[in-house]
């Protein structure tokens, strides 16, 4: 079998202090108000919100990955492993002071059969999730 990988990272200012971005990222149930495309059926599924084993739904179906919170820093960092479509990923959101407010890090390893072939589709999403981020936030 044939395992691709893949990083990517995007970082995006915004003009709120980490504690208020993270406050308006924990709330699983608004993702679908930043970014209706894909994360509209984001979700818990089990265990305790943003605490180390809890798991989470990303995406919107079909293209939904499975979560498990590794590592939860609130309000800076928050790590986590998944699957789905025969891709497993790790994605590390961070909230870094910065002169504008926060520095918002979206950094993510796929791995798996094709993911590496998926990099242009991946880089557009990824820069149009942190912008929603950013506009709700914002507003």
């Amino acid at each position: 079998m044939i395992r691709d990988t893949m990083r990517v990272i995007g970082t995006l200012p915004v003009e709120v202090h980490p504690t208020e971005a993270w406050e308006r990222f924990r709330d699983v149930s608004r993702w679908r108000d930043w970014d209706w495309m894909g994360m509209a059926d984001a979700r818990w599924l089990a265990g305790s919100p943003w605490q180390r084993g809890s798991t989470l739904q990303v995406g919107h179906a079909p293209f939904v990955f499975r979560c498990r919170i590794l590592f939860c820093d609130p309000p800076f960092e928050v790590v986590w492993a998944g699957s789905g479509l025969g891709i497993t990923t790790r994605h590390t959101y961070r909230f870094l002071p910065h002169p504008r407010g926060t520095l918002v890090v979206s950094d993510e390893v796929f791995a798996g059969r094709g993911a590496g072939m998926t990099r242009p589709l991946v880089r557009w999403y990824w820069r149009r999730h942190l912008h929603g981020f950013r506009r709700w936030v914002e507003a």
